[in-house]
């Protein structure tokens, strides 16, 4: 049984291993390590390169100042990040989704529609634009009704006939 008692200390002034004891020679006290793990938040939060470290790999805080957007236009809050990253993932959801229409990886659009009669999805093509492969699947929409409503006798919006007892 392995000991992993190493990667626990016991309070902030105790030295943290960075690898096992027996190979270790460099330790960092809880509140470097904890200075270490802010620096490299702020730099991903604010996309700063890794050009600003020290030679031995290790950034102080203090060398990387956050920018100063002022309060969260959204909540308020001075320094909010949250806001502006979860208003770009409802940008993303809001892309408007159509009824047999997909994005394919390419950037084209497919459409497709559900064949009553056949009981089989029927292709229609690719479109450079989701506006075109709308239309298709309009057409092919009002194709299937026109046929549809013949079986059943309404021919060009007349009632439905009515058969006599």
């Amino acid at each position: 049984k392995k000991d992993y008692s190493y990667n626990v200390p016991s309070d902030d002034q105790n030295p943290v291993a960075l690898r096992p004891p027996s190979s270790s020679s460099s330790y960092l006290t809880r509140d470097q390590e904890h200075q270490i793990m802010v620096s490299a938040l702020r730099q991903v939060i604010s996309n700063v390169g890794s050009d600003t470290s020290s030679p031995n790999g290790i950034t102080s805080g203090a060398d990387l100042p956050l920018p100063d957007a002022g309060p969260c236009p959204l909540c308020g809050i001075t320094g909010c990040y949250g806001c502006a990253f979860q208003q770009r993932d409802e940008e993303i959801k809001k892309e408007k989704k159509h009824k047999g229409v997909r994005k394919k990886p390419s950037g084209k659009w497919s459409a497709e529609i559900w064949d009553p009669s056949s009981k089989v999805r029927r292709w229609l093509g690719v479109f450079p634009t989701a506006e075109m492969a709308v239309r298709a699947y309009d057409e092919a929409a009002a194709e299937f009704i026109e046929r549809i409503s013949a079986r059943r006798g309404q021919m060009n919006g007349h009632g439905i006939k009515r058969r006599r007892r």
